[in-house]
């Protein structure tokens, strides 16, 4: 005689314990948490607001900030940065960072080492500095893939010499003299009436005035932030002399990106020059360091081209995510409903542990650093 079955019991997930939650939620992004984990119910929003899980916050390499506009972005931004309770100490964004932003995280986030802002555009110079001159602890700054001025490096240095790591890496294609070029070129080319005499063509630039205005940035390095272990410069506009100097005025130099920079000659002096450093990525060389830190993340990393999803619109957008941030216990239940899947997660494993990172630290690898870190 067969028996019947017994049926397995329903599982309340959200009566799960606060410490196992916030212990998952830990291996979550910060997207994940406020877009979904966080939604679900009253518990698990609960769990999704212990400031232990926003000491870290990553909103990189995610497709939804390709899909949301800067202003829903900011807003989620914000509601981590409040969650952190004053804890925060990284911060890493992609896109759609603004300056009053800056101006936020400026105010609440005092225990900050680490600001990573990858391709934003949104933002000036000062509103950086002043993120600067208000966080003491601060050791780590990346601005990519948008030029910075000397003058921003002076203001660094002058706030925080003791500034660690620096990242300003700029694509392979910037080339600021070909853009400046075409740029005059268009506006002769608007405003050209025949009448200018071959007398008015702009005198040509002399080799040391060249070499000067592409070093700028480098000689402001290596005359403000002596301190540094770690920059990354590709696709910079130095040339040797740049670069000669930044070695002289960062005695602690260990990991050194100078990948893409068209400028520099790789010869037998400039060789000699990095052996003192960890780990080089020279250029036109593949990356043979074993240096996690050395990681780039992309001004694209992240974005979603195998679907076309369409975006919520601004007001569903901010209704739903003040839904989720409310603290009366109301819940967007059909938050997802727009998208087939939830986002994934950037890979947990390129996240440096801000106390102990070092450049050897192997834990750090992720698939990225596969054709780069050759076992």
């Amino acid at each position: 005689m067969d028996l019947p079955l017994s049926k397995s019991p329903v599982r309340d997930w959200s009566q799960l314990p606060l410490d196992p939650l916030s212990s998952i939620f830990m291996k979550l992004g910060a997207i994940e948490i406020l877009m979904g984990a966080g939604l679900v119910c009253r518990s698990w929003l609960a769990a999704a607001k212990t400031p232990e899980l926003w000491r870290f916050v990553d909103m990189t390499r995610h497709k939804l900030i390709f899909l949301k506009n800067a202003g829903t972005m900011c807003a989620m931004a914000k509601e981590a940065i409040n969650r952190s309770n004053g804890r925060i100490e990284s911060f890493w964004a992609q896109q759609f960072v603004t300056s009053e932003l800056l101006d936020y995280i400026m105010t609440r986030a005092n225990s900050l080492k680490s600001i990573r802002l990858i391709a934003c555009a949104y933002f000036w110079d000062m509103s950086l500095v002043k993120v600067a001159d208000q966080c003491p602890l601060l050791e780590e700054i990346e601005c990519s893939y948008q030029n910075r001025t000397a003058e921003f490096f002076r203001s660094i240095g002058s706030l925080r010499p003791q500034l660690k790591r620096l990242r300003i890496h700029m694509e392979e294609w910037y080339d600021s003299d070909q853009i400046k070029r075409e740029m005059e070129e268009e506006s002769r080319g608007r405003y050209d009436y025949g009448d200018e005499s071959e007398d008015d063509e702009p005198e040509e630039e002399s080799f040391e005035a060249w070499e000067a205005r592409k070093n700028e940035g480098a000689f402001a390095i290596a005359e403000s932030l002596h301190e540094l272990r770690l920059l990354q410069m590709a696709g910079n506009s130095l040339t040797n002399k740049g670069l000669y100097a930044i070695l002289e005025g960062c005695p602690h130099l260990e990991c050194l990106d100078i990948s893409n920079c068209s400028n520099l000659r790789v010869d037998d002096e400039l060789r000699a020059r990095c052996t003192k450093l960890k780990h080089v990525w020279l250029p036109g060389q593949l990356n043979k360091a074993r240096c996690p830190d050395l990681h780039v993340i992309g001004e694209n990393e992240g974005e979603d081209y195998s679907k076309v999803m369409q975006s919520l619109s601004e007001e569903e957008d901010m209704h739903l995510y003040s839904e989720g941030g409310s603290d009366d216990g109301s819940y967007g239940g059909n938050y997802w409903q727009d998208y087939p899947s939830p986002p994934s997660s950037p890979d947990e494993s390129s996240r440096p542990d801000l106390s102990k990172v070092t450049c050897d630290d192997t834990r750090f690898y992720t698939e990225d650093h596969e054709h780069y870190c050759p076992v």
